[in-house]
């Protein structure tokens, strides 16, 4: 079914290319990019030779548009974005630029971002309707947690290993095996068997990125030294489309675990309110115990995550957080695993993340530099 993809807040997803100061210029709030080699080839052989000792001399401290002027250069860039980013720090030097992901230079959204959203809320959701009914399969779940922080003179690297063994393992028993056969040599089932191969979605259209893309800043809550760094970002309000497929087969339901029932368009919207809400909880909990803020910008950005709550419950779509930056709560497990055991919880996130105390887990959050939370977006399937 075709759906309509829109941002509910600044969203980045990175194709793990930062744009430098010698692709990009300044001008009054825009920021243009350039092909770095095009305009190289634009120069005779002095100028190259000059812009060479320039980049050297001037690495940071100098952006391509300043040597352009300098040249009388007058090259289209590839496109221009109105920037909100500060873009250079305190010592002067130009910051580089996260970038957005884009094929043949248009924005998309890939549709794997998409259903590895909708996967996640899916463990979440399986997951704990499982612990509400069955106290011997949480009780498991839980020992199994605990025993990789249990190991004996390991390191972190070790223990991250054994968590994410431990994440394999039961979304090999949520969306292969199902809870029949919880065995403790239980080792992880072919993956044909998962039942979210029947959930396709595709890549979202195409759109340029002076219409849907913008620069700002993004700063840390919670950390001693907070930086500011530039990222193309997704604005609110755009809007893209691309299918969601379920393929339903009677024939099937026999060869796969009674999870299989949560593969329905009702099942996948249930899933997904219900983690968005715990998730937007918990950062509400945050804001409310964070001191890093004054009470105008606090109250702002409660007033914010509260409506976003009411708009999920009250509306029939789909909401997913996405991206970079959605938190350590949004890409695991752990949002469940704190919801029955705090303790064990805040022991957990000083081994899984680069930077956290166990007597104050989850201390950091990644937000714009005007205080919105990043990801946020929402799937509208078009039923006829």
């Amino acid at each position: 079914m075709r759906s309509v993809f829109i941002a509910l807040s600044p969203i980045h997803i990175g194709n793990g290319e930062q744009i430098s100061n010698w692709s990009y210029s300044l001008d009054k709030g825009k920021i243009k990019i350039y092909n770095f080699d095009r305009v190289v080839k634009a120069l005779g052989d002095k100028q190259r030779y000059s812009l060479a000792q320039t980049i050297e001399r001037y690495a940071s401290t100098k952006t391509l548009g300043e040597v352009m002027r300098d040249y009388g250069l007058n090259i289209e860039c590839e496109y221009e974005l109105e920037s909100k980013s500060s873009i250079k720090n305190s010592n002067g030097e130009y910051k580089a630029i996260f970038e957005f992901i884009k094929e043949n230079g248009k924005v998309y959204i890939p549709g794997t971002e998409i259903k590895g959203a909708i996967r996640t809320a899916l463990f979440y959701k399986i997951l704990k309707d499982r612990f509400q009914q069955d106290d011997k399969i949480k009780s498991d779940f839980l020992n199994r947690y605990k025993s990789c922080l249990n190991i004996q003179n390991a390191d972190k690297k070790s223990i991250r290993r054994c968590f994410s063994r431990l994440e394999e393992i039961w979304e090999s028993i949520v969306f292969r095996d199902g809870f029949e056969n919880i065995q403790e040599d239980y080792r992880p089932a072919d993956i044909k068997k998962d039942f979210l191969r029947f959930l396709m979605v595709s890549d979202s259209s195409l759109q340029n990125p002076e219409d849907c893309l913008f620069v700002q800043d993004v700063k840390a809550l919670g950390v001693s030294r907070s930086f500011l760094e530039p990222y193309e970002l997704l604005k609110a309000g755009a809007k893209f489309e691309l299918d969601l497929k379920i393929v339903i087969n009677e024939q099937y339901k026999s060869l796969f675990p009674s999870t299989y029932r949560y593969l329905s368009l009702d099942n996948i919207i249930k899933a997904c309110k219900e983690f968005a809400i715990d998730i937007l909880k918990a950062d509400i909990e945050y804001v409310e115990s964070t001191k890093e803020l004054d009470i105008q910008e606090k109250q702002k950005i409660l007033n914010r995550l509260r409506d976003r709550i009411n708009n999920i419950e009250k509306y029939n779509v789909i909401p997913l957080r996405i991206g970079k930056h959605q938190g350590f709560l949004s890409t695991t497990i752990n949002l469940l695993v704190k919801s029955l055991d705090k303790n064990l919880y805040s022991r957990a996130y000083e081994y899984l993340v680069h930077r956290g105390y166990s007597d104050f887990p989850n201390k950091s959050r990644k937000l714009t530099a005007d205080y919105e939370f990043m990801g946020w977006c929402i799937l509208n399937p078009l039923i006829k």
